[in-house]
Parts: structure tokens; C-alpha cells; sequence
């Protein structure tokens, strides 16, 4: 028999959200942005609001986000 502490450890989830993946790799909003290759007016403020769950990607910029992180941040982080 497990464990309570070895079954909630197989319950953890292997994927984090975008706000986890910048500081994990250390970036800054601006390179963030960068990295992912997001253009526009003010890209670092954009990446900044999905980070910080102030705004919804789009689905394109969803499916951009799972490919350029290889899949570490999965849609449904979004929507947590």
C-alpha cells in the first residue's frame, strides 16, 4: 500500500504554466517574447498579460506556445 505522501506525488501533473517556464529559464518578459517570437506594438506587455493570466492567448498563439516550449506549457494551463 502507498504512501499518503507517494500517491498525491502521483497526482502531480508534468506540466507548468507560462509564468513557471520564463522564470525557469530566466527570462525577462522582452526575451520571453522573443523566444517565442511574438511581434506587435508592445510584445513584452502581451506575454506579460498571458503570463500573469490577465489575457487569454489565442489558439494560434496557444499552439505556438506548446511548440516553441516543447510541450512543457500545455493549453490547459491556460485555462486554470
Amino acid at each position: 500500500m502507498f504512501s499518503g505522501q507517494k500517491v498525491k506525488e502521483l497526482h502531480i501533473t508534468k506540466f507548468m504554466d507560462l509564468e513557471q517556464f520564463r522564470k525557469s529559464k530566466g527570462l525577462s518578459y522582452k526575451k520571453l517574447a522573443e523566444f517565442l517570437g511574438i511581434t506587435g506594438v508592445s510584445p513584452e506587455s502581451t506575454v506579460c498579460r498571458w503570463c500573469l493570466k490577465n489575457r487569454m492567448p489565442k489558439p494560434i498563439n496557444i499552439k505556438l506556445i506548446m511548440e516553441k516550449t516543447n510541450g512543457k506549457v500545455k493549453p490547459a494551463s491556460f485555462y486554470s
